[in-house]
């Protein structure tokens, strides 16, 4: 809470001009008005005490700080102002002691508040001169008493007189002292306060210097962790689809994959959520066809619906067979993080996702109501669902869950931060032990249809005999066998050559002309996009034109727009995704066109 006494000190500044709003100025300021303040009733109470002089002498020192005052407010310096305001207090008390018993008057006591004003109004040094300029006018009231220039009591003597005029001194003198006190205790305490200040500027660049190497270290370990992560989910798939193996090892194979699925989610959700952290999610809008997208995806998470005896149901309304442009991955990623968490938690009865569009006069609007039956959430509950690494507890639930469906705590936060990117709208309604629904409202930009809108090609039903030339360049033996092993599947006529390191792929580039060159991005010679770059810029056609697409572990935004500086064509996160995979070389090779996907 703001104190009181400074939002006084701030509405008074804002009351005087620019060049006068300044503390000094405030001090000054605050104790004229005071002083004219209480002069006045008190020139009246000496009327009353039948004491015109003391009354008079009131009203005319309330009147020469009055315009003080004034003069100071158009422009009179403040050591002249300060200078009259101190000389009509000291002549005030001195007249008024001098009409009456002198040193010894009551009135001298009031030469305690000399040296106040200045300490504050102006330096420690002019309030000591103002002290020892009191200090001369009291030995002259001292010597004009002692001489009989001014009246004397009969029972006093000048020992009497020093006496008092050593006590009024010690009480100026005691006034500075006790403010020099007080400034050497405040910058004792503003040395700390800035050692302090100096040990958490310190701390604080340590702290930056470490969340810096820690999205260092999370990128590092990401494309560390994927570059295996890539061979082991490429052979599994190869082995999946191996008509030979017995029906037994293949429930291994499908287990291993589920877990190899498993830790490439946690990864991508760490990655997404360290970007977010930082601002640096961006999104790829891509014309796609939306009502295949929604399918796509519904049915990515069936199996696990089966495996939890769910009814699993998906609801399109008739108007959602339209094209659009969105960011086709990260309305997946919201949409599998929603249906993911409702399978999680229903332990019986149903999951269904109902999907509409809603037309309104700015925007045409995509509405998706994942609906469940499972154990609900209390309000409680509800407030913190959105923060990271936070989970709805159920003891039934976590007994039944496989541990790729536990997930992380990320998944809602993350789809949270995608909805306001998108700068959509996700509300939740639930109870505790009456199931959940969360509504996702999109706008979306409506997008004709491609000009070739051919059927997808069944990756898994169907080989290209297309004698087409490809060129794999990776670092890693193992990455470039399962690319090659993969793709020789689809296309069991292709010539596929391997580049182990940046310069044999240039070497290979500018001596043959391929179909299609799949390269990665981090090499410890040349980097892929350099390797692109500069076939791009100094080879010749055909050689400069061959399309590229990049495989790579770092998915950071800074590599992806790199690759587009490049002028490489398309970017595929490692682990790969085959199907992706081969309907992309089937695109930029068969199909015989240039562009993305």
């Amino acid at each position: 809470m703001i104190d009181r006494n400074y939002l006084f000190y701030l509405w008074v500044l804002r009351k005087l001009p620019n060049k006068l709003r300044s503390s000094p100025n405030f001090y000054f300021l605050l104790n004229s008005v005071f002083a004219v303040a209480f002069l006045l009733p008190i020139a009246g109470l000496m009327v009353v005490l039948s004491n015109p002089i003391a009354a008079w002498t009131c009203l005319w020192a309330g009147l020469v700080l009055s315009l003080n005052l004034l003069c100071w407010r158009m422009g009179l310096k403040m050591l002249w102002a300060h200078a009259v305001y101190q000389l009509t207090l000291i002549a005030l008390i001195l007249f008024n002691a001098a009409c009456g018993e002198g040193l010894t008057s009551i009135y001298v006591m009031f030469m305690g508040l000399v040296p106040m004003l200045a300490v504050f109004c102006m330096s420690r040094w002019w309030a000591f001169f103002w002290v020892g300029f009191s200090f001369f006018c009291l030995m002259a009231m001292f010597f004009a008493q002692v001489y009989g220039y001014l009246p004397m009591r009969a029972d006093q003597d000048w020992r009497y007189l020093a006496q008092s005029l050593m006590c009024i001194m010690v009480l100026e003198i005691t006034q500075v002292i006790l403010v020099f006190v007080y400034d050497s205790a405040n910058a004792q305490n503003l040395l700390a306060l800035n050692r302090i200040n100096i040990r958490l500027a310190k701390t604080s660049d340590a702290l930056k210097i470490a969340d810096s190497h820690k999205d260092k270290f999370l990128a590092m370990v990401s494309h560390d962790m994927r570059t295996p992560l890539n061979a082991v989910i490429g052979y599994l798939g190869l082995l999946h689809d191996n008509k030979q193996i017995a029906p037994e090892n293949m429930s291994y194979i499908e287990s291993a994959q589920h877990a190899a699925a498993h830790l490439l989610t946690v990864i991508n959700d760490l990655l997404d959520f360290s970007q977010i952290r930082l601002g640096q999610l961006t999104l790829n809008p891509q014309v796609v066809n939306l009502r295949h997208v929604i399918h796509q995806t519904f049915h990515t998470l069936a199996h696990q619906a089966r495996e939890m005896q769910l009814d699993y149901r998906l609801t399109l309304s008739d108007e959602v067979n339209t094209w659009v442009s969105i960011d086709q991955n990260r309305l997946s990623q919201m949409l599998i993080n929603l249906l993911g968490n409702a399978i999680k938690f229903t332990p019986a009865g149903f999951v269904q996702m109902q999907v509409s569009l809603s037309a309104s006069p700015d925007h045409t609007w995509l509405i998706v109501e994942v609906q469940d039956s499972g154990i609900g959430m209390t309000e409680e509950q509800q407030q913190r669902i959105y923060q990271p690494f936070i989970q709805v507890h159920d003891a039934q639930a976590a007994l039944r869950l496989s541990e790729p469906m536990r997930g992380n705590g990320l998944g809602l936060a993350i789809t949270q931060s995608l909805v306001k990117s998108h700068q959509g709208e996700l509300h939740l309604q639930s109870q505790s032990g009456e199931g959940s629904t969360f509504t996702l409202r999109l706008p979306l930009t409506l997008a004709t249809a491609p000009a070739n809108t051919r059927p997808s090609f069944n990756v898994t039903a169907s080989q290209d005999l297309s004698p087409i030339r490809l060129l794999v360049v990776d670092d890693n033996d193992v990455n470039r066998l399962v690319v090659t092993a993969t793709l020789m599947r689809s296309f069991p006529k292709a010539t596929i050559e391997q580049a182990e390191n940046g310069q044999q792929a240039l070497e290979k580039m500018r001596s043959h002309v391929y179909d299609l060159v799949l390269i990665d991005l981090v090499m410890p010679d040349i980097d892929g996009a350099s390797v692109v770059q500069t076939i791009r810029q100094q080879a010749v056609k055909p050689f400069c034109d061959v399309p590229a697409v990049a495989l790579t572990a770092n998915v950071a935004q800074e590599a992806l727009e790199r690759c587009q500086q490049a002028g490489i064509n398309k970017v595929l996160a490692k682990p790969f995704d085959r199907n992706t995979l081969i309907r992309t070389v089937r695109f930029y090779t068969v199909d015989n066109q240039q562009g993305e996907l």
